[in-house]
């Protein structure tokens, strides 16, 4: 079991646009982006999980950790020390964001003080033959530092890329943690040299660039610690997050006319739109990877850095709707004392509705949070007649000051797009804590009226997708910085412990919640005792495997053509399950 501290999360033309395929939720082929599909959903419906571990081996001992390898395991390969960027599987390629701690190439090493040989700090996108495990080439980026990169707050450490890509035929679509959008060949320099000539490294396992985007030189964006964005690929356009945040005091927006979201042409990388609508409301980063929806009008939909959910035109960039991911009244606290969150997670488009949960930098820690359905329909329709656009449930009416506190008077917003919202705080007796749902870095699966959703204090939650009703939640004991992950009957979800869980889905699920259970007990250890038993009613029931890995998962499992690919800090672990 590992605790280990903590970094980075690891979270079209006018008309072609409308016309252009958009894969479908179902069936699904590949897993060629961050969520499969535009809509982002984490829900794979064609691949079968026919068996899977249920146990683990001693990793202290060579001898238990062959036989279970040699049993479970097709290939593995050993990736850097921390790996944010989930496995995207496409075209017989297997791509993962991570670090250069493990270096591929000797001329990404470096004499250290004492004249022995080390990696160099930078960010690595690999790629892998899918069938083989056979090291194919890189994209390596190099970190930005203050004397090349004034216009950037660093911090994050050796974090690597974090962006998981997206696939499209002979291109692969990835954000650079230096602030770069990157388009490249999926073949490498196998087939020459493609698009652009100028690639800084060109060795036969180096990246073929066709064009690339520096958003901080281009846009004078300030990324905040790491830019972080899988891009959101339709049609023949590009949508990106840029990164663009607060400056090294934690509190400034340097850069506040700079762009939060961005549209570039696919096959050039020009640039068509943009939008900077947080402006000086930026509350610290913004690692949203935007989502899209093809009704009830085109539109990409995206979590801002003001903690504000806006759709745009995807043509055009015009504002649709925004709605607000926090109560009115709500105040952001450097330092994750606050109750006002961001969006880390993506959104989630399904059967006329979207989902999302409010998230912060994970440095801050667990606080109280919301995850919102928001119908569409209605979202576009009400937004087009209501004042700025705002299809939130309520409206400000005005701020009154009393004594040392302000009190906040809203009234209901008669274009509200709402349908639910779970969260908020949890006064029952004996809660371990105050809020019902905690802060997420993590996209959601919608299954089957139900909604999957972690939270990064190591809570899932099993929800009614019609009414958010709970059904249940358990403690997984670890931070969670990946997504659950629906494939054949079964939800995997991993900790930064190390530990890969598989749940058993039902589309009529009991209710089990431990706090409720426990509220009427007469005492503090009575109610952990009631909770205690109830969590292992869930686990007989629901829980089917839990495997420990040696080092901590910080991405999402990801199952393609009957095989589990799991990504831990070190290792890329492709696992049989026929």
């Amino acid at each position: 079991m590992f605790r280990l501290p903590l970094f980075l999360p690891a979270v079209a033309l006018a008309l072609p646009i409308a016309a252009a395929p958009v894969p479908k939720e179902t069936p699904v082929t590949e897993w060629p982006m961050f969520g499969g599909t535009p809509a982002r959903n984490m829900v794979n419906t064609r691949d079968r999980l026919v068996k899977f571990p249920e146990s683990d081996p001693n990793w202290e001992k060579p001898e238990d950790v062959q036989k279970w390898e040699n049993e479970w395991v097709l290939w593995k390969a050993r990736l850097g020390t921390r790996t944010h960027g989930s496995p995207i599987v496409a075209g017989g390629r297997v791509y993962v964001g991570t670090n250069n701690a493990h270096p591929r190439n000797t001329r990404d090493t470096e004499k250290g003080p004492d004249g022995k040989i080390e990696a160099v700090e930078k960010g690595a996108l690999m790629c892998f033959d899918a069938q083989t495990g056979k090291f194919l080439w890189q994209a390596v980026h190099d970190n930005l530092t203050e004397d090349v990169a004034p216009t950037v707050c660093l911090g994050w450490g050796n974090a690597g890329i974090p962006s998981s890509p997206a696939v499209i035929g002979s291109r692969v679509y990835y954000v650079g943690h230096d602030c770069r959008v990157v388009c490249a060949d999926v073949n490498g320099f196998a087939d020459g040299n493609q698009g652009f000539h100028n690639e800084k490294y060109q060795d036969v396992t180096d990246a073929d660039v066709i064009w690339q985007y520096d958003m901080r030189r281009e846009l004078k964006v300030f990324t905040h610690q790491v830019t972080n964005c899988s891009p959101l690929v339709v049609g023949n356009r590009v949508f990106v997050c840029t990164g663009n945040g607060v400056g090294t005091d934690d509190i400034t927006v340097p850069a506040p006319n700079a762009p939060t979201l961005i549209c570039l042409d696919r096959e050039t990388g020009k640039l068509l739109w943009k939008d900077s609508s947080p402006g000086k409301s930026i509350l610290h980063g913004q690692w949203c990877s935007p989502a899209y929806a093809a009704e009830p009008v085109p539109q990409v939909i995206h979590g801002q850095g003001d903690g504000w959910l806006r759709a745009f035109d995807t043509a055009t960039g015009k504002l649709l709707w925004k709605f607000d991911g926090n109560r009115k009244g709500a105040q952001f606290e450097l330092g994750g004392t606050g109750d006002r969150s961001d969006f880390v997670a993506a959104p989630v488009v399904h059967n006329g509705r979207v989902y999302i949960g409010t998230g912060q930098d994970p440095r801050d820690g667990t606080g109280l949070a919301h995850m919102w359905c928001i119908d569409l329909k209605k979202a576009v329709e009400l937004g087009a007649k209501a004042p700025d656009r705002d299809v939130s449930p309520d409206l400000l009416v005005r701020t009154e000051k009393r004594e040392d506190e302000e009190k906040v008077i809203t009234k209901p917003n008669p274009a509200s797009a709402l349908v639910w919202v779970y969260g908020g705080p949890d006064d029952r007796t004996w809660a371990p804590r105050g809020f019902r749902f905690g802060r997420t870095l993590s996209t959601v699966a919608v299954v089957d009226d139900i909604v999957y959703a972690a939270e990064f204090g190591s809570y899932l939650h099993c929800l009614s997708a019609s009414t958010g009703e709970l059904h249940w939640q358990y403690d997984m004991q670890g931070s969670i910085w990946g997504s659950p992950y629906y494939v054949d009957g079964r939800v995997l979800v991993a900790t930064d412990a190390g530990d890969l869980f598989v749940f058993r889905h039902t589309n009529r699920p009991d209710r089990i919640d431990a706090i409720e259970e426990a509220k009427n007990e007469p005492n503090k250890q009575a109610a952990k005792e009631a909770r205690a038993a109830a969590y292992k009613r869930l686990e007989a029931k629901y829980l089917l495997a839990k495997v420990e890995f040696p080092a901590p998962i910080r991405t999402t499992p990801t199952v393609v053509n009957g095989v589990l690919y799991v990504a831990t800090d070190d290792t890329l672990y492709v696992l049989k399950t026929k």
